[in-house]
C-alpha cells in the first residue's frame, strides 16, 4: 500500500471552474515550452511523441493533449485554485440560496464571526442595494460577485427586514468557509455535509463524529452533493472512517498500478450510512463514494456522478507559473471505472428533500415491523415505518422513493405475519404507497367546492373526525372539515377550499378495516 504524500497529490481531484480563466493564446519563451513538453513527456498518463517545432503557445502545447483536466495555471490561478479547496474569499460571510426577489435577494445562512453577522444581519433578511446599486434582475453568479471583493475593502448595503429598510457598512474579511458540518436529525441520525475536501477536513470531522457518537447516534448520512473534490489524502481518510483499512481507491498511471487506502485510522463507523450524490459530485467525491459502495459500507442515494476519474498533478514552472497535468486515472476498490461514467446510486431518487428522504430510509420501524413497508434496492433493504411515511414531513418524498423503485416494495400490517409483496397492479395505485390494505369506496370526479361530501356507511355506526381524513394525494396535506352524521348518513363540509388535482377520503379502521375514496376536484 502506499501512502499519498505533498503537493503532487494534493491538489489532484477537483473539478472547479475557477480553472477556465487560463488564456489558451498564452505565450510561452522557449524555456517554458521546453518544460512542459518534459513534463508531459515524462508524467502524462499516456504516452505521448510531441512534436513542438510548429508550437509557440503553453495553449497549443496543451491541446496536443486534448484533455479538459490538463490546463496552464497562472500564479493568480494557483492561489484561486487553492483558496476555492479551502473555502477561503475575502467577503462579508453571507449564503445567498438562488431566493432572487422581486426587490433583490435573500440570505439564507451566515457564516459565524463574519462582518455580515458581527453587524446583526439575520437570515430571512433582503439585500436589495449594493453600493448605491439595485440587485434588482440580477442572477445570482451577479450577485456573489459584487458581493466578493479584496479584504479590507468596505462595502455599503441596503437590506429589507419585514418592512424595514436599513444601511450598513461592512469591512470584507478573508472568510474561512466551513467545508464540514454534522447536524444531529431526528431518529438517532446526524447529518454530515461536506462540501470540500480540504486539507483539514479529516481533522475537522473527527471531533464533531465523537461529540455525536457520545450523544447515541447511530445512524448517519454523508452529503456529498455539489461537492467538486479537493485533497485525496483528506478523500482517503475520511472513507477510511466507514471502510477502514480496507482499500479505497486504485490510481493506474502509465507505468504503475497502485492501491491506496486510509493512512489515519482513528474512529471507526458500521452503523447504517446513507450517501447522498449527484451529478455534480466529482473526483474525490467520487473514490469515496465507490468506496463505500464497493465495501457496502454506505447505500448511494441520489444521481449518478459526475464521472471525473483522472488524477491532476500539479508542476512548478521556472516563470512562477504552474502546469496541471492528468497523471493517473483511478477507479474504484473493486476495479470499477469511473471516468466519463461516474458512480451510479444504489437507488435513483431525484426529491425534493434528500435529506428527508434519507431521514425516512434510515427511521427505525415499530417493534416487530408492524405496519411497515420493507425495500429492497441493489441488494440493500430498508425497513419504513408506514405511520411516518404518512406523516406530513415525510409524505411527499414517500411518494418520490415509491415512484423510483425498480422492485416491488412489500408489507407486514402485524407484527407476527411476514412480509408480503405488494403486486403489480397494487403498486400501480398510489394509495397503496400509503394505505396498502384500504378497500376501495370508488371514486368522485368533477368535485366543485363548496359541495357537501356525502358517504354511506352500513351498518350506522358513529363517526367522528379521528376515523375520517381528507387528504391531498401528492402534498399530503390534510383538509379540515366539519362532520355532520344523521344514522348511516355522513355530510363532510370541507372548511377551506380544495385544490384542483386528487384527494383521498379516508375511514380509518383497523389495518384492514380502512377504506379509502378517491375525489378529483375540478381546475
Amino acid at each position: 500500500m502506499k501512502k499519498v504524500w505533498g503537493i503532487f497529490f494534493g491538489l489532484l481531484l477537483s473539478v472547479l471552474g475557477l480553472l477556465l480563466f487560463c488564456n489558451p493564446l498564452l505565450a510561452a519563451d522557449d524555456l517554458v515550452l521546453d518544460e512542459i513538453k518534459v513534463l508531459i513527456e515524462t508524467h502524462y498518463v499516456d504516452e505521448l511523441d510531441l512534436d513542438r517545432s510548429n508550437i509557440n503557445f503553453v495553449g497549443d502545447l496543451i491541446a496536443e493533449l486534448r484533455d479538459p483536466h490538463s490546463q496552464y495555471l497562472s500564479a493568480e490561478e494557483m492561489e484561486e485554485f487553492i483558496a476555492s479547496i479551502e473555502g477561503l474569499y475575502a467577503g462579508i460571510g453571507v449564503y445567498i440560496n438562488g431566493n432572487l426577489l422581486t426587490e433583490g435577494v435573500e440570505i439564507s445562512g451566515l457564516i459565524p464571526n463574519s462582518p455580515a453577522e458581527q453587524a446583526g444581519i439575520k437570515t430571512g433578511d433582503i439585500i436589495v442595494r449594493v453600493d448605491h446599486k439595485s440587485l434588482e434582475g440580477l442572477d445570482l453568479d451577479a450577485v456573489q460577485q459584487i458581493l466578493l471583493g479584496p479584504a479590507g475593502s468596505k462595502i455599503e448595503l441596503e437590506v429589507k427586514r419585514g418592512k424595514e429598510h436599513y444601511k450598513l457598512i461592512l469591512e470584507r474579511q478573508l472568510i474561512q468557509v466551513p467545508q464540514v458540518s454534522c447536524t444531529q436529525l431526528d431518529f438517532n441520525t446526524v447529518y454530515i455535509d461536506i462540501d470540500s475536501f480540504s486539507e483539514t477536513a479529516y481533522q475537522d470531522l473527527l471531533p464533531k463524529i465523537d461529540a455525536c457518537r457520545q450523544e447515541g447516534v447511530d445512524k448517519w448520512i454523508i452529503d456529498l452533493r455539489g461537492n467538486p473534490g479537493g485533497y485525496i489524502n483528506a478523500a482517503l481518510d475520511i472513507s477510511g472512517i466507514f471502510v477502514g483499512s480496507e482499500i479505497v481507491t486504485v490510481l493506474e498511471e502509465r507505468e504503475d498500478i497502485s492501491k491506496y487506502q486510509a493512512q489515519q485510522l482513528g474512529i471507526q463507523i458500521s452503523d447504517p450510512v446513507i450517501v447522498l450524490i449527484d451529478e455534480n459530485s466529482a473526483s474525490a467525491s467520487e473514490i469515496m463514494a465507490a468506496a463505500l459502495k464497493d465495501h457496502h459500507q454506505g447505500v448511494l442515494l441520489g444521481q449518478t456522478t459526475y464521472g471525473k476519474g483522472t488524477a491532476q498533478a500539479i508542476f512548478p514552472l521556472s516563470n512562477g507559473d504552474y502546469l496541471k497535468l492528468t497523471t493517473a486515472r483511478f477507479y474504484s476498490p473493486l476495479g470499477f471505472s469511473i471516468n466519463g461514467t461516474g458512480v451510479e446510486p444504489d437507488l435513483p431518487l431525484q426529491s425534493s428533500d434528500m435529506i428527508k428522504a434519507a431521514e425516512l430510509l434510515l427511521s427505525d420501524p415499530p417493534d416487530g415491523g408492524a405496519g411497515s413497508f420493507e425495500l429492497l434496492a441493489d441488494g440493500h433493504e430498508f425497513v419504513v415505518d408506514l405511520a411516518l411515511a404518512r406523516s406530513s414531513n415525510y409524505w411527499g418524498v414517500w411518494g418520490e422513493i415509491n415512484s423510483e423503485l425498480e422492485l416491488l416494495p412489500a408489507y407486514k400490517a402485524q407484527a407476527e405475519e411476514d412480509y408480503s409483496l405488494l403486486n403489480p397492479q397494487q403498486f400501480k395505485n398510489k394509495a397503496s404507497w400509503y394505505y396498502p390494505q384500504a378497500q376501495d369506496l370508488g371514486r368522485l370526479d368533477n368535485y366543485q367546492n363548496s359541495r357537501e361530501l356525502i358517504l354511506y356507511i352500513s351498518p350506522a355506526r358513529d363517526l367522528g373526525n379521528q376515523q375520517l381524513e381528507v387528504r391531498h394525494a401528492a402534498s399530503g396535506a390534510q383538509l379540515p372539515f366539519r362532520v355532520l352524521q344523521e344514522g348511516n348518513l355522513i355530510r363532510i363540509q370541507p372548511e377551506e377550499e380544495m385544490l384542483p388535482g386528487e384527494y383521498w377520503l379516508i375511514l380509518k379502521g383497523k389495518e384492514r378495516d380502512t377504506y379509502l375514496a378517491r375525489i378529483e376536484v375540478q381546475q
